[in-house]
């Protein structure tokens, strides 16, 4: 029996892998995709100043939180893959990571941690619409406290 060359002996499996590559179903080659948005807000009692950005939220904002004044202090937009963190800076010297987890139907389920100095002082799950958007309450923060609007919108690949 002779012995094939070296360089051919794996050539069948490497042939039967990459045909088996051909099998897996594209949705599970590609991953998720979210669009999220963090609004950070600072919502006090010393006066009845409404950022004009947050007009639209005011009444959902004054319904959920004591305050009577709303300012919006920065967005960021993340575009992640399930499983993939993002960072959010926030006052007071904290970041905010957020961990798209999975997505079903209409919802996203997404991870929220508050981070200080490296050390987590806030870790909540939410689960998201499609296209929705809701307020989270944060810590103080000057004579406030800060609130988090988490908007997002996804899209699962296209199955073929």
């Amino acid at each position: 029996m002779t012995k094939m060359p070296f360089k051919f002996r794996f050539f069948p499996f490497i042939l039967v892998v990459c045909c088996m590559g051909g099998l897996v179903p594209v949705q599970a080659m590609a991953a998720d995709r979210c669009r999220i948005q963090v609004d950070t807000i600072l919502a006090a009692r010393d006066d009845a100043l409404v950022d004009p950005r947050l007009k639209k939220h005011v009444g959902e904002l004054q319904s959920m939180f004591n305050y009577t004044s709303y300012r919006l202090l920065g967005s960021k937009r993340l575009n992640l893959k399930t499983g993939q963190s993002g960072m959010a800076d926030l006052p007071g010297n904290r970041r905010l990571k957020i961990t798209p987890q999975k997505i079903r139907g209409n919802r996203a389920d997404i991870s929220l941690q508050m981070l200080k100095r490296k050390r987590t002082i806030f870790q909540t799950n939410i689960q998201l619409l499609n296209r929705g958007s809701l307020f989270v309450g944060g810590p103080k923060y000057r004579k406030g406290n800060l609130i988090f609007k988490i908007s997002g919108s996804y899209k699962k690949p296209k199955k073929f």
